[in-house]
């Protein structure tokens, strides 16, 4: 794998707090901001030059359904019950 540099901490790109997120969640452009991380990794990628033609599709369509998703829809906070648990690695316990 190649060597790459970024111009900005990747950390910015990975590592969010939760009141950040809030932060843009409450903006209404929360999917607007993962279309722009998408596109952050995506360069870092391809300067590895590891990222291939469909590799380079497939990040496209997902940052066109993210600005898709924030033009048509927006999120709304769950209540009570149908709040979810997280594991510590970030993935949701069923209920």
């Amino acid at each position: 794998m190649s060597m790459y540099t970024l111009s900005f901490e990747p950390a910015y790109i990975c590592k969010d707090s939760p009141e950040r997120l809030d932060f843009h969640i409450q903006s209404g452009d929360y999917f607007s901001f993962l279309a722009t991380k998408l596109g952050f990794l995506e360069e870092a990628v391809t300067r590895c030059g590891d990222l291939s033609g469909e590799e380079k599709d497939i990040a496209k369509e997902l940052r066109h359904d993210l600005r898709y998703i924030q033009a048509h829809y927006k999120i709304q906070p769950r209540g009570g019950d149908e709040i979810q648990d997280m594991r510590p690695s970030g993935n949701l316990l069923s209920k």
